[in-house]
This record gives C-alpha cells, sequence and structure tokens, in this order.
C-alpha cells in the first residue's frame, strides 16, 4: 500500500489486489449494516418519506452501528428518539450510498496502473468520510474507546489471533484516511490564500 498523492487532478493510491478486495468488501459490509430493512420499497419519494416520518425510529441495537448514528442527545430520551425519527433515514441512506462509493472506488481500474486507486477532488470529502464510518465499526469490533487504546492495539503480541486482521484493516485505513486527509487540507489552503484579481487593476491573482 502506498499513500495517497496528487496525479492527473485527483488524489491517487495505490494498493495491492488484496487490500482492494479486503477494504472494499469491509465498505460494502458497512453499507449493509446500515441498510433500513423497515423502509417500504417504493420509487414513490413522497410515499417513503411519509413513511419515514409517521413511524417510530428505533436506537439500532448494535453498538457499532449506534456510533454511525449517534444519539442527538444523551440526557433527553424523548429529544433523542425525535431527532431519530426525523433523520437517521437520511443519514442512513448518505453514509450508505458514499460507502458503496468506496468499495466502487477500490474495486475499479481507471488510473494507468492496476494497482491504483483513483480518488476525484470533488468526491474526496464522501470516500474521506466513508473511511471513518468503517474506522468506527472496526473500533467498536475492537473495543477502541480512547486514543490510548488506538495506539496500543498495534502491539500485535497483546491482540488475540482472531482480532488481528481487524487491526491490519483499522491500521490500513487509518493510514489511508491521514494521508488522503493531509492533501486535502493542503489543497484547502492553498485556495483560501489565492487572491481574487481586481478587474480595475489589470494585476493577475496571486
Amino acid at each position: 500500500m502506498k499513500a495517497f498523492r496528487r496525479a492527473r487532478g485527483a488524489y491517487v493510491a495505490r494498493l495491492t489486489d488484496d487490500e482492494r478486495y479486503v477494504l472494499a468488501a469491509a465498505a460494502s459490509d458497512v453499507a449493509s449494516m446500515l441498510d433500513d430493512e423497515e423502509a417500504p420499497e417504493t420509487d414513490d419519494l413522497l410515499t417513503g418519506l411519509a413513511h419515514d416520518l409517521a413511524r417510530p425510529t428505533p436506537r439500532p441495537d448494535d453498538p457499532a452501528v449506534r456510533r454511525l448514528l449517534p444519539d442527538a442527545s444523551r440526557d433527553d430520551e424523548a429529544l433523542a428518539a425525535e431527532f431519530r425519527r426525523l433523520t437517521q433515514a437520511d443519514l442512513r441512506a448518505s453514509k450508505s450510498a458514499g460507502l458503496r462509493r468506496l468499495a466502487a472506488v477500490l474495486t475499479e481500474r481507471p488510473g494507468k496502473r492496476s494497482s491504483e486507486v483513483v480518488v476525484e477532488r470533488s468526491e474526496a470529502r464522501a470516500v474521506a468520510s466513508a473511511i471513518t464510518d468503517i474506522r468506527l465499526v472496526v473500533a467498536e469490533r475492537l473495543e477502541i474507546r480512547t486514543d490510548e487504546q488506538a495506539e496500543a492495539i498495534y502491539d500485535m503480541n497483546a491482540v488475540p489471533e482472531g482480532a488481528r486482521q481487524l487491526v491490519a484493516i483499522y491500521g490500513a485505513l487509518s493510514w489511508m484516511q491521514e494521508s488522503l486527509v493531509t492533501l486535502m487540507l493542503d489543497d484547502a489552503r492553498a485556495a483560501s490564500d489565492v487572491t481574487p484579481p481586481d478587474p480595475s487593476s489589470g494585476e493577475p491573482s496571486r
């Protein structure tokens, strides 16, 4: 795995076929966790929206899903329930779409090399958010609650054998995300430093 870099107007990383497969499968699995099985199958947007707003929306049973769909308030159960009713369906859908897009990015091969993973700048924010969602789920499965626990998890001697693949996935995602977000922030800073030209001065922007 090689970190993201700027190339051809996009962000490009390099992954092996095995790395692509494992991370794409993780993205698809988390997207499936977010699928709302109680939602009606309908092409009518208004019908679906009316159904979502009318029915109560229970708190997710899976603690990993609760990390993705946290309560709006820990102290006010009524407020948290109302917030879930109004927003959870849309949040599930948007997160699921982002995760499925990440899975597609990991399996597509538009680059010059077959190992290249190409993230267009227009979708970089969505991809970074999807990576965060997978990391949250993996962190819950590994019982990571603090920064100290996140650092300690890389001591493979202390990790049960059955959890080592999850640790490897967590580490790979963390590294991918850091390299992508670093480029995004650098580009955002560079864009904010550009001074628009004054039409009356005839001077170029800088």
